[in-house]
């Protein structure tokens, strides 16, 4: 793989695991009973994107690295995906 496609699959990746990441551990306005005139319910306390944005990176790192693990070592190949002998 070059480095292009590399990118390209930790940039899509990391967008997945950031989408999976972002709803865990969040308390609501309405978790709490605050009552805020023009702030709706739902809106989240605090939503701790710092951590979230650094715990999204590594395990897309850690993800990454067991992709390309498994076709350096051709544990997985295009062609046995696609059933070619």
């Amino acid at each position: 793989m070059n480095y292009f496609t590399l990118f390209g699959i930790f940039f899509i990746l990391w967008w997945i695991v950031f989408f999976i990441v972002l709803p865990l551990n969040i308390t609501t306005h309405m978790d709490r009973n605050i009552d805020i005139e023009g702030i709706h319910g739902s809106v989240p306390i605090n939503p701790n994107l710092l951590y979230k944005l650094i715990i999204t990176t590594f395990v897309s790192i850690i993800i990454l690295l067991i992709l390309i693990a498994i076709f350096y070592f051709n544990i997985l190949t295009i062609d046995g995906i696609l059933g070619i002998n």
